[in-house]
């Protein structure tokens, strides 16, 4: 890897020494000066006064004395543009969305590979590219997954970061959220992507057969076992053994997987002989991995074993504009499979798409857009396409709706009540001068951010209080990042 200019200077925030000194020790090779820090208020003081010949930050997100988003968020106000690299032992994609809506370049979780680290400082400080539409291709296609949205980003910066590690990695998310891309996403960045990822699904093999699929059986073994047959776990070997629906593993043989992880070793059904292989894990299920352990349906010493880092998937009604990117994409990839001219969706179909929650995620869109394009001509999408529910109300709107019309027969009933209230807004209004009026966006923004901050960030329950759905959120945050930057 090519060495940085030697005038680059980072400031390091972490407060424990061993592991600042080991994070020096990892970028010395890229010849930078390093300045560690300990606490928020030191990284503040020293910014202050050095901050013009900083080329990076890297943050740690716990500090002893406040959080690594204030510090942040601090930075920011007076320097956009300078990289900042986020790092915590307590990684999730809330924490890695927070610290990207507040700035963060990019996400690391900690421990960090020495490799991986010098990847990511190497990236931050290169000069940006000019080119933005490359960029923003770029950035919305990763491994497989099509979005940009900010959840989605944070996904592929843990991905990344925990790609190079042989530690085992635990998808979890909705069903149709891509799980399966992800596990292959994850294979694909990792040093073992020239082997192969071997994909087994716990919940679609009988009980009986299972055993056999992960780790093969010599001939005999049992009633129709006419050859002697590899399973999952020897053929994955240098490579990644992916258990897809995990918690739907019978218990005897969780046991048994339970020391395949342990030790690397199994015996084929009906064989004495221990075989030894060297596999990287990544599991995924669409429930609680937690829940099932409390329920009794899952091992708890398998769950610490597997659960080393969480990594969940957004669902699609969290993702923004990611919708009309994957539908776009699907679109295309579906009129020439079908020898269809559909290339665009009218812009009623565009809202009714951004608006659905969709239930079924990524996996429901594909099974919508393939019965439009199968069952329908033309270039455009029109809204008379579209197959039920899509095409029907939302929740949301229809919620929001109810709760609209109920407050009218509650003023119609209480207004003699209310009338005093009611002149005193109207006298506030007819008091307003032009001067005072502000663009209904602004008054919709503050609301909205108002409405975060008193949910501690959480913007699926902030989406629930203002009555509307988290998507019209994402998408409306979105917006107003990208006209920020613009200005």
């Amino acid at each position: 890897m090519p060495a940085l200019s030697p005038n680059k200077r980072i400031l390091m925030v972490e407060d424990t020494a061993s592991v600042a000194a080991l994070y020096r020790s990892y970028l010395n090779p890229l010849d930078v000066d390093v300045t560690i820090v300990g606490m928020g208020q030191d990284a503040l003081t020293f910014f202050e006064q050095e901050g013009d010949q900083l080329s990076l930050i890297i943050l740690d997100l716990r500090l002893p004395d406040m959080s690594g988003i204030d510090v942040l968020a601090k930075i920011r106000a007076v320097a956009p543009d300078l990289p900042v690299i986020i790092m915590t032992a307590h990684g999730s994609i809330d924490a890695a969305v927070d610290a990207m809506r507040h700035g963060a370049n990019d996400f690391l979780i900690k421990p960090c590979e020495a490799d991986q680290l010098r990847v990511t400082v190497n990236k931050s400080l290169k000069p940006k590219p000019s080119h933005q539409s490359k960029a923003s291709k770029q950035d919305s296609e990763y491994h497989g997954f099509i979005g940009s949205s900010l959840p989605m980003q944070a996904v592929y910066r843990v991905i990344e970061s925990a790609a190079p590690s042989k530690a085992t990695v635990f998808i979890t998310g909705e069903s149709g959220t891509g799980k399966e891309v992800c596990a292959e996403a994850i294979h694909a960045a990792s040093t073992r992507s020239t082997k192969p990822i071997i994909a087994l699904n716990c919940a679609a093999i009988p009980k009986d057969l299972i055993e056999s699929e992960l780790f093969g059986h010599v001939k005999g073994a049992f009633t129709g076992a006419a050859a002697e047959r590899q399973g999952a776990a020897e053929m994955a070997d240098g490579g990644t053994l992916f258990l897809d629906e995990i918690c739907e593993m019978d218990m005897d043989l969780q046991s048994k997987l339970l020391r395949f992880i342990q030790t690397g070793s199994f015996q084929k059904v009906g064989s004495s002989q221990v075989k030894t292989v060297d596999v990287r894990f990544v599991c995924a299920t669409n429930r609680d991995p937690w829940l099932q352990v409390q329920q009794g349906k899952f091992r708890e010493d398998l769950y610490y074993r597997l659960h080393v880092i969480p990594l969940e998937l957004p669902p699609l009604r969290a993702r923004g504009e990611d919708v009309l990117t994957i539908a776009n994409a699907l679109l295309a990839v579906f009129s020439a499979e079908e020898g269809k001219d559909f290339c665009r969706f009218s812009d009623d179909v565009a809202d009714l798409l951004l608006d659905y929650d969709w239930p079924g995620n990524v996996r429901q869109l594909q099974n919508v857009l393939r019965n439009i394009v199968v069952l329908h001509n033309g270039e455009e999408v029109s809204k008379e396409m579209l197959p039920p529910p899509v095409n029907r109300v939302s929740g949301a709107k229809i919620a929001s709706e109810q709760h609209n019309a109920g407050s009218e027969v509650a003023t119609s009933t209480f207004s003699s009540s209310n009338s005093v209230t009611r002149e005193s807004s109207d006298s506030t209004l007819s008091s307003l001068s032009k001067a005072d009026i502000e663009p209904l966006w602004k008054t919709e923004k503050r609301a909205i951010e108002a409405a975060i901050d008193a949910c501690n960030g959480n913007i699926p329950q902030a989406a629930g209080l203002l009555e509307v759905s988290p998507s019209t959120l994402y998408r409306k945050l979105q917006a107003w990042q990208k006209a920020a930057a613009n200005e």
